[in-house]
């Protein structure tokens, strides 16, 4: 008895662990151009994905989902991974679904019969997709990199194009133009034409992303109005949460970021003589409208402004070039040292995973001190002793008296035209701090403008992460008497109880829900508020200047 126990445990051992993955069909029957649906269960929260290698030879995997599954009670909690699979078969018959291993456990088999016909696939065997993913795991907002690849044995028409690949709540951006060569795969000689696009997603989680489609727009006999490689290519990517947070509310996951100053600084300035400082923040791996503003510090001994900030992207084969450059206004206010404090970018280097702090150098330069020409006296003083008895001759005190009259009029006269020379060069210097003033106003205006235009396209698009920082960029240009570098500061300058409110509610779905975020009333409430600036602080400008001012 003990040896038939001993034996019946030993076979149970041996078998494979089927019972902790359920298995389950939606239909055990189907034809060949229906899709099936297969759904694997384990009872645990499992962060693996199933391996689907064993399906590759009978089926198409279209698409994956997974699902955690919790339920409480009063003595205990109970969790549960589910994965869906759409799988379209690939031969006819009766078809046996192997075991699938999720985790440390395998599924049961079963089987499935597949009736009808294949539909047929033009040029099958020498026409197919093998395209290149560059990882599929990445950070919120950060870049992945798809390159769309088709194999083929005869060339494609011109028209031949690719749709953009697809990824729930992500933007995608051609980084190239469509490409063509030849290599060897097998032994065998292979066209292949090739596409890269850059995406970056902003939802967290497990996503399917939708492979790119090759479309062939030929109205010829020979080709076909539009050939679309089937089944499209599937791959699973988890979107990871942000790794930390800036004290200034910006995310910056990137490859590669440098600092730039455009031009040399001018190694010397007298008190009230203005300079630009042009500084440029480069980035690989983000758009441009992602890149944070750049200069945010007050300066205690100097007038400063932003006049200009401009954003440009380049596409690359490695990914997406951004940049901003920032045009700032600098004013020293009195002599001595003037400070210009270092500027400190925390982002995160997806190369190497881990925060990083990019700083440009503080500079420091030294303001003159005003230096008033000597003003001289030309006057001779009268001799003392004119009246002395013991003089020569009263010819010799008549000239003295003559020289010192002559004297006195030639200072007189220097003076009025020192007076003259001084009122021209008041009048001069008030002409040149008019028009700086009034090309300060312009630029200002120019710049208010391009922040502006940036906040309403982020609010149109429904973007709640980059709308935040346009705003704040915004507000800088739109409250220059206020310190504006965060919503809360914003909230202070503008006064506004609506605004509060709408600027609390942008905040709560940055927190919870960013997705569902929705700007038109923001943006209607921004656009209120600059209207009623215009009609309030310039009741002097004609129609042309107003409409310049409102355009957005």
């Amino acid at each position: 008895m003990r040896s038939l126990l001993a034996l019946l445990l030993l076979l149970s051992c041996s078998l494979p662990a089927w019972a902790e993955v359920r298995a389950s069909l939606d239909r055990y029957s189907l034809t060949a151009a229906d899709v099936l649906t297969l759904t694997l269960e384990a009872t645990d929260q499992l962060e693996q994905r199933p391996d689907l290698t064993p399906l590759e030879g009978d089926f198409s995997v279209l698409s994956s989902r997974k699902v955690i599954i919790s339920s409480h009670s009063s003595s205990s909690r109970a969790v549960r991974t589910r994965w869906e699979l759409q799988l379209r078969p690939r031969t006819t018959g009766k078809i046996r679904i192997p075991p699938l291993r999720l985790g440390s456990d395998l599924s049961a088999p079963m089987e499935v019969e597949v009736t009808g016909n294949l539909a047929p696939t033009r040029n099958r065997g020498n026409l197919f997709m093998d395209s290149l993913l560059s990882q599929d795991q990445i950070y919120s907002h950060a870049q992945l990199l798809y390159t769309a690849r088709v194999f083929h044995t005869e060339p494609l028409p011109e028209s031949a194009r690719f749709q953009p690949p697809q990824l729930p709540e992500a933007l995608v951006i051609p980084l190239t133009e469509k490409r063509s060569y030849e290599t060897d795969r097998g032994g065998e000689s292979w066209q292949i034409t090739e596409q890269a696009f850059a995406l970056f997603p902003s939802n967290e989680g497990l996503h399917t992303l939708r492979g790119a489609r090759l479309v062939l727009d030929d109205e010829s006999d020979v080709t076909p109005n539009a050939i679309a490689l089937t089944p499209v290519e599937s791959f699973e990517i988890e979107v990871l949460p942000q790794a930390h947070h800036s004290q200034r509310g910006y995310w910056l996951p990137a490859e590669r970021l440098s600092f730039e100053e455009q031009a040399p600084l001018p190694d010397s300035l007298q008190p009230g003589e203005s300079f630009v400082r042009e500084i440029s923040l480069t980035a690989l791996g983000l758009p441009a409208d992602a890149l944070p503003s750049l200069f945010v510090a007050e300066l205690d001994s100097a007038f400063a402004r932003t006049e200009d900030v401009s954003l440009t992207e380049t596409a690359t084969p490695q990914g997406l070039v951004s940049t901003r450059t920032e045009r700032i206004l600098i004013e020293p206010l009195g002599e001595g040292g003037l400070v210009l404090p270092a500027i400190d970018i925390h982002w995160w280097n997806t190369l190497s995973d881990r925060g990083q702090i990019l700083t440009l150098p503080g500079r420091q330069l030294e303001i003159d001190m005003v230096s008033l020409p000597p003003v001289t006296d030309s006057s001779t003083p009268v001799a003392r002793d004119a009246a002395n008895p013991s003089s020569p001759s009263r010819m010799l005190v008549a000239g003295l008296g003559l020289l010192s009259i002559i004297s006195s009029l030639g200072w007189l006269y220097s003076w009025h035209q020192l007076r003259q020379l001084r009122n021209r060069d008041k009048a001069a210097s008030q002409e040149v701090q008019a028009a700086q003033a009034a090309q300060l106003h312009r630029s200002h205006q120019q710049a208010e403008r391009n922040t502006f235009q940036a906040l309403a396209i982020a609010c149109q698009q429904n973007d709640a992460g980059s709308t935040q920082q346009r705003l704040i960029d915004w507000g800088q240009q739109f409250w220059l008497d206020h310190h504006v570098h965060s919503l809360t500061s914003l909230c202070e300058a503008a006064g506004s109880q609506a605004l509060d409110f709408l600027i609390m509610d942008l905040e709560h779905h940055l927190r919870h829900e960013p997705t569902l975020w929705q700007g038109d009333l923001l943006l209607e409430a921004l656009e209120t508020m600059r209207r009623r600036r215009l009609r309030n602080a310039e009741p002097s400008m004609d129609s042309r200047e107003q409409d310049l001012l409102m355009v957005s």
